[in-house]
């Protein structure tokens, strides 16, 4: 429906000038698409919320939405701007965690203490709950699949495996120490607007991202992940500072690192260089970024007082929807 919705607004000047009152830094199509979903959400009613399963909670009838999706703009023009100038785009993705588990277990086989972690852009901190979700990752050739996490949990993520390389192994619990995440703007799971807006961002189609974010809300409000507000090339490398040497800080980004200016992003990765240096200790980071034509790339980078190394440990669909694991150094 997007990609019709696209089309349609391509070729309306009414809509264009619409999609312009969005902020320099973020995406029109992003914000529009979200700003009109958030207002169906929230209750607004037209015959557009048929075309809207996450709303309707039914299939989307086959005719085109276009026409139906322009006469809800401009009839609320004023609420959509409002929106447009106000929000921005911030997302939680739960299915990222199937990357990040096979990454953790490896560093933490390496490091063999406790995790120290910190995120990078977390909005409401949900993949910091990592541990706290069930997983199941398809075994090569019709083996049996590898489970892993609480088996009651309500969250429950598996993917598609590709490629040959064997995943990490994932002992039966990886110890962490501490966890937090560093937002300019955290969201707090209990705060029913802000996580409207987060249901908001994600493609309407997509039920089943919609439960699960609604379930992995419901675990936060249970078990409310650490967050602060700050900017993470400030914050992240005094709190890993901070950190006691019994433990190994780790920290992590998924899809966040992007929308920080590159300077910046230099800034931070030198930062926590510095740090490595300066407490003689191992520092590691977690990355899972869009590098590629059409995949993600996980990438561990670990600083040492004697250098810096990255390995590649697997590409994966931006949303984790398939993974390729790589790296032959562990397993």
């Amino acid at each position: 429906m997007y990609s019709e919705l696209c089309y349609g607004i391509s070729h309306d000047d009414e809509l264009l000038a619409l999609c312009a009152e969005t902020r320099e830094t973020q995406p029109p199509p992003n914000m529009i698409f979200a700003a009109v979903q958030y207002l169906l959400l929230a209750g607004a009613e037209h015959p557009l919320a048929a075309h809207y399963p996450a709303v309707s909670g039914a299939e989307r009838p086959l005719e085109p939405a276009f026409s139906l999706f322009r006469a809800f703009c401009l009839e609320h023009r004023d609420a959509i701007v409002t929106l447009l100038r106000e929000r921005r785009t911030q997302t939680n993705v739960i299915q990222r965690c199937i990357c990040l588990l096979p990454a953790f277990a490896a560093v933490s086989a390496e490091v063999e203490r406790p995790l120290a972690l910190f995120e990078v852009g977390p909005s409401a901190g949900l993949n910091l709950n990592w541990d706290r979700y069930r997983y199941s990752y398809p075994g090569a050739a019709g083996a049996a699949p590898t489970l892993w996490g609480d088996p009651g949990s309500a969250v429950s993520l598996t993917t598609e495996r590709r490629g040959t390389a064997a995943l990490s192994d994932l002992p039966p619990a990886i110890p962490v120490a501490s966890r937090l995440g560093v937002d300019l703007n955290p969201i707090d799971p209990a705060d029913e607007d802000a996580v409207r807006w987060l249901r908001a961002l994600i493609w309407p189609e997509h039920v089943e991202r919609h439960e699960r974010l609604l379930a992995a809300l419901e675990i936060a409000r249970q078990a409310p992940p650490p967050l602060v507000s700050g900017d993470a090339v400030e914050v992240v490398p005094a709190r890993v500072a901070e950190v006691s040497t019994d433990v190994a800080p780790v920290v992590f980004a998924t899809h966040a690192l992007y929308q920080i200016p590159r300077e910046r992003r230099i800034a931070l990765l030198k930062a926590l260089e510095a740090e490595a240096v300066r407490a003689s200790r191992r520092i590691d980071m977690v990355i899972l970024e869009g590098t590629g034509p059409d995949y993600s790339e996980l990438t561990l980078t670990t600083w040492r007082p004697e250098g810096r190394a990255t390995r590649l440990l697997a590409r994966a669909n931006p949303h984790g929807r398939w993974l390729e694991w790589l790296d032959p150094s562990v397993g």
